[in-house]
């Protein structure tokens, strides 16, 4: 029987699949910055769903880990990158 919790963090693995190949290839530097931002959530929310699904909390702090460090990543490179044009 499939588990409802690792089917649900497959599928936001496959949304979050899309955001990433939509920060690759696209031009517009606000359209990545919209797009790693969409993708950040949800590669949370997959590590949560995962983390229920395996019952193992060492998931989830890993997870809570890299959000952090990936939303500070996108600050910082927005702060570093703001008097440039878009």
């Amino acid at each position: 029987m499939i588990d409802t919790w690792l089917l649900a963090a497959f599928f936001l693995a496959l949304l979050t699949l899309g955001a990433l190949i939509r920060v690759i290839r696209i031009k517009s530097r606000f359209d990545r910055f919209v797009a790693a931002m969409v993708a950040i959530p949800l590669a949370g929310a997959t590590g949560l769903l995962l983390s229920i699904a395996l019952g193992n909390l060492f998931v989830l702090n890993i997870t809570i880990i890299l959000v952090l460090v990936c939303f500070a990543g996108l600050v910082a490179k927005v702060h570093i990158s703001r008097g440039e044009p878009a």
